[in-house]
């Protein structure tokens, strides 16, 4: 039996799944694990709603099944980043409509419709009409097709939106010499209910995650996309065309959508909750480094059992995977974080001692951790206001414990910060797992889902495990 490889060797991935397609796609070929098997459901066409904080793993989901199909004729993947898109511009195209989320949905499948052509038209096996690749054409010519849309929505946005109708391959003997938005969409769904395959096409749309959603637009305008997801993808089915656009969205913001339906969606989708199975060595992420470890030293069988086994001795810790589950917010990207700095301090092929352990916390907390989730405060205040978060955290990190509480905040911070900004900072906090809600013995954490509590500054906050040993903090009073 060849011999246990030493820590430091393994691959466990990388931060951000499009680094780690580009860099170890092997790994998220072979070493994916299929966690609450997303992939499998939207290959299934049940799924088209991925769900989940920020570095849960969605994208992970979306790179694999990429990488997974890039090589079969019988598989398309297309990707929408919408990153720096303007989603809000959207909510503001010129349909005809009146201003409000139906009008947001209207612009939506406009632009998901032109997506649904571009990839139809790259399988070779498509059965259609003439009159779609004539379509097709028109469009490749007026750049409907391609690119990031950035000035044609900004331009849309400003006025009614009208098509000449040859851009759509529509004889010149027709009446109208322009098409509106809506008999645009119209149109795009009559030339697609008339084509078949039997290849499947998959359109992903991520990059939501940077959004915060502060204005009332982007609401509305992240309502109405959801929306055309949902009409357009049954539209599909009952079409039995095998296309499934999906989307890859964070939790929180999902559960904040207006509208009236949006519970609907639900059964579509696929919640990337880690926390099942508690904090401890049946945590699914424990599978998820093996799985990923094993891609390249096939001798990996059980990372837990084979590097984390030893008994160790870190305050009243005696388990190293509790401890180490302890200090993540129970998603893929901090425990990847954290094998990284385990594997910088220790070089052995055993179980990683108690010492070493202990080194490369420390240094996790304070030089991943921190920065992690304050990075993802960035963009709650207005950038003029840099000097005030900079403030925010100095309070936060020089508090006499990890408890404190909102009047302690508004008092360190008077003159700099005005008690609706620190709440706004504090809610983010509380989202992104920073912080947790501490009410007479009880915490609620966020990534944890213990009891689903919302947020509120009427109880105590608790600093995260991990902030208060980067920052040195009494635990308790």
């Amino acid at each position: 039996m060849p011999a246990q490889p030493p820590f430091f060797e393994l691959q466990f991935g990388q931060l951000d799944a499009a680094q780690e397609a580009v860099d170890t796609p092997d790994l998220l070929i072979d070493g994916f694990y299929d966690y609450r098997e997303a992939a499998y459901g939207i290959e299934a066409q049940q799924v088209w709603l991925l769900l989940g904080p920020k570095g849960s793993g969605k994208s992970a989901v979306l790179q694999h099944l990429r990488l997974r199909w890039e090589d079969r004729y019988d598989r398309f993947f297309s990707s929408w980043l919408l990153s720096g898109f303007p989603v809000n511009d959207v909510a503001a195209i010129q349909t005809g409509q009146s201003p409000g989320a139906s009008r947001a949905q209207s612009a939506w499948e406009l632009l998901l419709l032109l997506r649904i052509v571009e990839t139809l038209n790259r399988d070779e096996s498509l059965r259609a009409p003439q009159s779609f690749h004539d379509m097709y054409r028109g469009l490749a010519e007026a750049r409907l097709l391609s690119g990031d849309w950035l000035s044609k929505v900004s331009s849309w946005s400003k006025t009614t939106v009208k098509f000449d109708v040859k851009v759509f391959g529509i004889s010149s003997e027709r009446n109208a010499q322009s098409l509106s938005a809506l008999e645009a969409s119209a149109y795009l769904r009559n030339q697609i209910a008339q084509t078949s395959t039997e290849h499947h096409h998959v359109i992903a749309l991520d990059g939501l995650d940077s959004f915060f959603f502060e204005a009332s637009d982007e609401w509305t305008s992240l309502a109405g996309l959801m929306q055309a997801l949902h009409l357009l993808n049954r539209e599909m089915r009952e079409a039995a065309l095998p296309l499934t656009l999906v989307a890859a969205m964070r939790s929180d913001i999902f559960d904040m959508l207006p509208g009236p339906e949006m519970n609907k969606l639900k059964p579509h989708s696929v919640y990337l909750d880690w926390h099942a199975h508690g904090i401890g060595r049946d945590n699914a992420l424990w599978q998820l480094l093996t799985r990923k470890a094993a891609v390249r030293r096939p001798e990996v069988k059980n990372v837990v059992s084979q590097y984390l086994g030893a008994r160790i001795e870190i305050g009243p810790h005696s388990d190293l995977p509790t401890l180490l589950l302890e200090n993540t917010r129970l998603l893929p990207r901090d425990v990847v974080a954290l094998m990284s700095y385990l594997q910088r301090g220790y070089r052995g092929k055993n179980a990683i001692p108690s010492d070493n352990a202990k080194s490369s916390i420390e240094a996790y907390t304070q030089e991943y951790f921190v920065g992690e989730i304050f990075d993802n405060l960035a963009g709650v205040l207005p950038a003029e206001n840099a000097r005030g978060l900079a403030s925010f955290k100095d309070a936060l990190r020089t508090a006499p414990t990890r408890l404190f509480d909102f009047q302690y905040l508004i008092d360190e911070l008077q003159g700099e910060l005005s008690p609706v900004e620190i709440k706004q900072l504090l809610r983010q906090m509380f989202e992104t797992g920073g912080v947790g809600i501490y009410n007479n013995g009880y915490t609620d954490f966020v990534f944890r889902k213990i009891s689903g509590g919302g947020f509120t500054v009427r109880y105590q906050f608790m600093l995260h495990d991990a902030l208060t040993r980067a920052w040195n903090r009494r635990w308790r009073d």
